[in-house]
């Protein structure tokens, strides 16, 4: 492992100072008769191999959720197109995570004070992610769970939570403009909440008025497929079975339907739905 200064300022950890005695300080005898051995070309004790090992591993465990942030938000715009097929509330969802990811990566990267808090937030959405309805027939939920596990044991041990500590009154004034505030992100997070609720409110109303167009589209004695094709399958979702065809709005989460009965040529009888 390569040891260096990963927080200059944060010289109340060891790894962050000039530790141990150059290797010329002292001979191997010397250095024995002091019970001092020989760690990376410096001389230090048993005790200071061991902390600089702890908190060399918090400063990597970190830096690595970090990157794995960064280089997995650019993945889901890249895919924006494929998500987009789940509809605009996945679209919407993979966007809004996609900028919390990478904005939370650069602040564990950074070691950033608000950082630790925000990946916070977010290990604890990924539990409830998984239940939600673009997520529940998804193979990779799972995964999500255990991420979100791994995430908040390396964010919250005690070593983690020393790195985000503020520092000394009389350090941190120096550095105080370096870190975001943590009650403007919360603002942040509550506004985009908020908005969310807002769309996802509008997308289902939007969802249900199709759905009822849809239902008053379908005429008894109208041929099957005059109804059809002046559905876009862009906008829905059309599901054929042997007495019935349902179409399903993209929009909405893909909740609500119009079920419309048929004899295999001609509409028999139609009808809006709403699946729980």
């Amino acid at each position: 492992m390569a040891l260096k200064k990963y927080q200059p300022e944060r010289t109340d950890f060891l790894i962050n100072t000039d530790w141990g005695h150059p290797r010329d300080s002292y001979t191997t005898e010397q250095a024995r008769g002091m019970n001092l051995l020989l760690f990376h070309d410096r001389w230090v004790t048993l005790e200071q191999i061991k902390q600089l090992r702890r908190e060399y591993l918090a400063y990597r465990s970190i830096r690595v959720l970090g990157a794995i942030m960064m280089v997995l938000s650019p993945l889901i715009f890249i895919n924006i197109g494929e998500i987009t097929k789940g509809g605009t509330l996945a679209a919407f969802l993979a966007i809004f995570y996609g900028l919390i990811m990478f904005v939370c990566g650069v602040g564990l990267f950074r070691y950033a004070r608000f950082a630790q808090k925000l990946a916070v937030l977010f290990f604890l959405s990924l539990f409830v992610l998984p239940f939600l309805p673009p997520l529940t027939d998804d193979k990779g939920a799972p995964f999500l769970i255990v991420y979100g596990v791994i995430g908040l044991y390396y964010v919250l041990k005690k070593s983690a939570r020393k790195i985000f500590s503020p520092l000394t009154v009389e350090n941190t004034a120096a550095i105080k403009t370096a870190y975001f505030s943590f009650r403007n992100v919360i603002y942040a997070l509550l506004l985009m909440a908020v908005s969310l609720a807002i769309y996802v409110f509008y997308d289902m109303s939007q969802a249900k008025q199709m759905v009822v167009e849809a239902c008053k589209k379908a005429e008894k004695g109208m041929t099957l497929d005059a109804f059809i094709k002046d559905f876009p399958e862009s906008d829905y979702k059309i599901i054929r079975r042997s007495e019935l065809v349902m179409l399903v709005p993209k929009r909405g989460m893909g909740r609500n339907h119009c079920t419309v009965l048929h004899d295999g040529m001609t509409i028999t009888g139609s009808g809006t739905d709403f699946t729980d």
